[in-house]
Formats: structure tokens, sequence, C-alpha cells
């Protein structure tokens, strides 16, 4: 967790004139909150590691674990909007969220810290406290970007959104190497370390939100928020839940077979596990020019260039015959993702911008959890062992199809 000495200086409050100290406050406060958006997903991916044996030992058979991360994601969705509500009334009545954030994320760190215990006492009692983890968790997802979203400047929102991202990229980079590390280790242990890594990391949630609370009022939320019914933010929605679902179906299913059909086998179990960050590497790269992009062109437009950068690497994955070329293929479609995404919580930010901001960010965070419920639905299906041909292009006229949709948005916000 940061050092509350950085901000030793945003103790008091500063005029309005002063843009660059304002910025480089809610800059370190966006590091640290990718220091806990780093240490939630490695929990994430933790449990999902776990999930087969923990129900087996509850007594529920391993073919269950797909239909338990359904549920997860379907939970995740609702919790996010739970959140992003919470979050807007508690600005409109000039309350804090730092410390409800913070007993949710204590409950959340409990739950997981008992999982492999409860997997002793039955599948009953064992879901029971899943769905608490879950819907507990929430608290670390939308929030945090929200809180940003509504004390920061909007110029910065892409860069904030960024900075914050890079905790996402650095954990989905390790997960491979975790799985690889974790193999054949007590659940108890691991699930020990990444509750209390996540509590310890979120105690700062209270003074964060302090030292975003001083930012000059000028620097503060301004504007009428997007009304939910209006075309440009259906389109909003529509684009992220097809660049999620697009996303989802590359990373998840399309990623592991394109380098098992490049690659020799008898070097595969050692490159698989190095060749799946190349992604995120690229995603991390692509984080740089989010904010240069956004204030020349703007959020919408900026994601929609990264969707149509994502479906032609995609294209390029797709005909790659060789690792150096798939590697550049799909480096360059974490760069596509990145400015997507970056962008898109930027876009979703300023839609509800002044007053509506947890709810529009906890929107974005609710699609993501919809996107995977789509490719999850789409795996137990069957259709990509029916339709392996279609399953590979779907991510690309997704992504090119959320490309359109943007530049849509863009044209109708005028942004």
């Amino acid at each position: 967790m940061a050092s509350p000495n950085l901000f030793a200086n945003a103790s008091v409050t500063y005029p309005h004139y002063n843009r660059p100290m304002q910025a480089t406050i809610a800059s370190r406060i966006a590091i640290y909150f990718a220091v806990i958006q780093c240490f939630f997903a490695l929990g994430w991916t933790v449990y999902v590691l776990f999930l087969p044996e923990l129900l087996a030992r509850a007594g529920v058979d391993k073919s269950w674990t797909p239909w338990v991360l359904a549920l997860d994601q379907l939970i995740f969705a609702f919790a996010d909007l739970a959140m992003g509500l919470a979050v807007d009334r508690a600005r409109a009545g000039l309350r804090r969220i730092g410390p409800m954030l913070l007993v949710l994320t204590a409950v959340s760190s409990l739950a997981m810290l008992l999982m492999p215990t409860a997997s002793g006492f039955g599948g009953g009692v064992f879901l029971a406290l899943t769905i608490t983890w879950v819907a507990t968790s929430a608290a670390l997802r939308a929030p945090p970007f929200a809180l940003l979203g509504s004390y920061a400047a909007k110029a910065e929102q892409p860069r904030q959104a960024a900075l914050q991202l890079f905790g996402l990229a650095l954990a989905s980079a390790l997960a491979p190497y975790l799985g690889l590390t974790l193999k054949g280790i007590n659940p108890a242990l691991p699930f020990a370390l990444a509750s209390a890594a996540i509590l310890v990391s979120s105690g700062g949630l209270v003074w964060a939100e302090r030292q975003l609370t001083r930012l000059a009022p000028s620097d503060r939320g301004t504007g009428i928020p997007l009304p939910f019914t209006s075309p440009a933010a259906l389109l909003m929605m529509a684009a992220l839940l097809l660049a999620a679902l697009g996303f989802q179906l590359h990373v998840a299913i399309n990623a592991a077979a394109q380098i098992k059909r490049v690659a020799d086998a008898a070097l595969l179990p050692t490159l698989l596990p190095m060749l799946l960050p190349v992604f995120w590497v690229g995603f991390t790269f692509g984080l740089l020019p989010t904010s240069t992009l956004a204030k020349r062109f703007g959020d919408a437009r900026s994601a929609a260039l990264g969707c149509l950068i994502g479906a032609l690497s995609l294209v390029a994955s797709s005909i790659a015959e060789s690792v150096a070329s798939l590697v550049i293929a799909h480096a360059l479609a974490g760069v596509g993702w990145a400015l997507t995404m970056a962008n898109g919580i930027g876009l979703a930010a300023a839609s509800g911008r002044a007053g509506a901001e947890g709810r529009y960010t906890s929107l974005f965070f609710c699609v993501l959890a919809l996107g995977t419920l789509g490719r999850i639905a789409i795996s137990l299906s069957g259709v990509p062992q029916a339709l392996p041909l279609a399953v590979h292009w779907l991510p690309v006229v997704a992504w090119t199809g959320a490309a359109l949709l943007l530049l849509q948005v863009a044209r109708r916000r005028l942004v």
C-alpha cells in the first residue's frame, strides 16, 4: 500500500488554478487503487484455480465449476449496480463511502479466508460463503474508479483509469505463472495470503477518499448526467458489451488455440504460460497513450480506435504462421483492449458527470461481468466444439461492431 507520506501536501485544499498539483494527487491515489486492483485480481485467480478442488471437497461434482463461475458473474453484475447506486446516493447526501467500502472489503476477505474450511461442511455452506465473497468484493471493482471519476478533472479521467488498470494488467500477466506455482498446494495458504493482501492494501480507502474530497471545487464533477434511456447511453452500453464479449472469447478460448496451432508441440508446455501473458504486456503499453488520445479525439472515438486495432490484430493472429508473428498480433490486440477499456471507463464516468458517476461506472463493470457470462454460456453450449470457425472469428466481428457503435456515440454526444 502506498505510504501516506506521499500525500503529505494533500492535507490542505489547493486553489483551483493549481491544476498540476491536483492531477498529481489524483494520480498518486490512482496508483494506490491500482495496488488494490492487482491484489483483488490475483485473489480472483486463486479462487478460480482452486474452485474445482473446493467443490469436490464440498461434495459437489467438478463439472459444476463453470456454472458456479457463471453465477459469480451474475452476482457481480447485480452487486456492481447496487454499489454504483450506493456511491451516488452517498455523494448526494454529502456522506463518505470509504468506511462502507472498508467494511465490505473486510467481510469479503473473511469470507475468502474461510472458503477452504467451509468446503468441508458441504456444498450449501461453501456456496453461501462464495456468494457472500463475490457480492461484497464488488466494493473493490467500480467504486475506486467512480471515486476518481467524481473528483478528478474530466480531462484527467482516462489517465487515472489507465493508472488503475496497470494493477489489473500485472495480475493478469502473472496468472499463468501463479497457476504453475500453486499447483498441488493446499488451498488454505494461498487463500489466506490473498485475503490478507486484499484487506491490508484496502486499509487506506477512507484516507484516499478524504484526499479526493479536498480537491478544488472547480476540479470536481460539473454538468448534467446523460439520461439512461438516451440513444447515446444505450449505444454505449451495447458497444461495451460487444467489446467485453470479444475480449473474453479471445483471451479465454481463442488465444490458447492459436498458440497451439503455431507452436512446436514438444515445447508447448513451456511456451503456453510464457505466451499467454503477451496480450497483457501489450495491454500495459496500450495504457500509455490513453490520455493523449482521449484529449485529442475524445473518449468514444479513442475507445473505437482501440476496438479497430484489436479487430485488425485478431485478423492477423488468425493468419499468423509463426510464434513471432502471433506474439506481435496478440500484443497489438492487448494495446487495442487497453485503449478500449481505459477510454470506456472515462466515457462512462463522463456520461454520469455530475451525480451519476457511480451508476455509469458500475454499469461499465456490470457489462464486463455480462461479457464474461456470455463467454461462459457459449462454452457451456458446446458451440466452440461444434462451430470452431464461428467462435474463432466472433471476437473480430464483436470488436468491429463495438467500434461502429462507439463512433455513433461520439457523433450523438459530440465528443
